[in-house]
């Protein structure tokens, strides 16, 4: 085994075709679950391009275990197409191995290129390269799947990479799944280490993250949340000899971005957070392939807000999608030309100078506090409109 040849192959995970992505209205959540099906061709390009002949999807391939024929069989089509790949599929959480029978029905298709791996044992991939998979077969097992790699035997002086899917102990609650990925299953972050593996590739967290030079989680190809890392993304692993470390580089494969952008606003400083935002949606893909999260903060004139809610009307049009969330958290500075500007009899400076007063009582709760904030808003930006009648 001295003569082991090194591999390249791609590392992605988190497919979960057929993800309904129901919050959104029929047109935009069928264009969602294309792409998410599209982008297994886009990672057989990207496989072909860098002569990788294999790739390792660590878990979530389906979004459940029941998916539709449809969603089952396309899949399973595309990756038939491109023959001189050899696809290795993992039973993750949302996928697993149980009585539901998802993946009798993908191996009854008898595809050539596709391995499903079923069962915890090493599986050798090429002459000298050794599989360790972790299958999901329970939705809560209660144990680290990964821990049967340290006794694993493999012929000496062979190449063992790993495939799992869970969170990582170094991970708090928020990221491990809870919030980021999807389970609250762990795994030590020295497992590549105690296992002896060159390379331990992982699925759960949907954002890209390397936990040491031999462990990655390569997030999910097409991105489905707004969460705050790299998305979108797909790996291209070199290992070169047994012992040697990996060489890993990361591939965009995303059509859509889903990008959080903080926008803490300040007085006299409304424009360049409006620019700073329209920098962000330009940057990444095309607008209309967009699904922004704006997180309003901080404190603006009247006049300031309405210029605010006037680009986040223009920019709604532009984008896929756009989610506005903190408006309740901006506070108003109110002079003293914007309370004579409401109306003559004075009725509407009363309101507002109540709801002012209410916004700055600690001693109400603070969705009292929220509400009193968003009506005094809405109470200005009625006048406005009044005004232009």
């Amino acid at each position: 085994m001295n003569g082991v040849m090194g591999i390249d192959f791609i590392h992605t995970a988190d497919w979960q075709l057929g993800k309904p992505f129901a919050r959104f209205d029929d047109a935009l959540s069928g264009r969602l679950r294309t792409e998410r099906q599209d982008v297994i061709g886009r990672i057989a390009a990207t496989a072909k391009a860098r002569d990788c002949s294999h790739v390792l999807v660590a878990g979530d391939v389906w979004d459940s275990t029941l998916p539709g024929q449809d969603v089952l069989t396309q899949p399973l089509d595309i990756m038939a197409e491109h023959p001189k790949i050899v696809w290795w599929l993992l039973p993750g959480n949302h996928d697993r191995d149980d009585s539901d029978g998802l993946w009798d029905r993908v191996q009854a298709r008898e595809l050539a290129n596709i391995r499903v791996l079923r069962e915890a044992e090493p599986v050798e991939m090429i002459d000298g390269v050794w599989l360790l998979p972790a299958p999901w077969q329970r939705l809560h097992h209660g144990e680290d799947l990964t821990h049967w790699m340290n006794a694993a035997e493999t012929p000496e002086g062979a190449i063992r990479i790993g495939l799992a899917h869970g969170g990582i102990k170094t991970f708090s609650s928020k990221d491990q799944g809870r919030d980021g990925g999807e389970t609250g299953e762990v795994i030590p972050p020295d497992r590549a280490k105690t296992a002896r593996l060159d390379y331990l590739a992982l699925g759960d967290w949907h954002a890209r993250a390397a936990i040491n030079s031999r462990t990655h989680y390569s997030g999910t190809p097409e991105p489905d949340r707004h969460k705050v890392g790299d998305r979108g993304q797909v790996l291209h692993v070199q290992i070169d000899a047994p012992g040697t470390e990996p060489k890993v580089t990361d591939i965009t494969t995303a059509r859509y971005d889903w990008p959080v952008i903080e926008a803490p606003l300040r007085v006299d400083g409304v424009d360049a957070v409006i620019q700073r935002i329209e920098q962000t949606i330009t940057f990444g893909p095309a607008e209309r392939h967009t699904l922004a999260q704006i997180n309003l903060s901080g404190e603006t004139t009247v006049a300031e807000w309405a210029s605010v809610e006037r680009y986040l009307d223009s920019l709604k049009g532009r984008c896929a999608d756009l989610s506005v969330r903190g408006q309740s958290s901006v506070a108003l500075k109110i002079v003293a030309e914007d309370m004579d500007a409401l109306d003559a009899q004075g009725s509407v400076r009363a309101a507002a100078e109540a709801l002012q007063a209410r916004r700055e009582d600690n001693a109400l709760s603070q969705l009292d506090r929220d509400i009193a904030s968003d009506a005094l808003r809405l109470l200005f930006s009625f006048a406005a409109t009044e005004d232009t009648l």
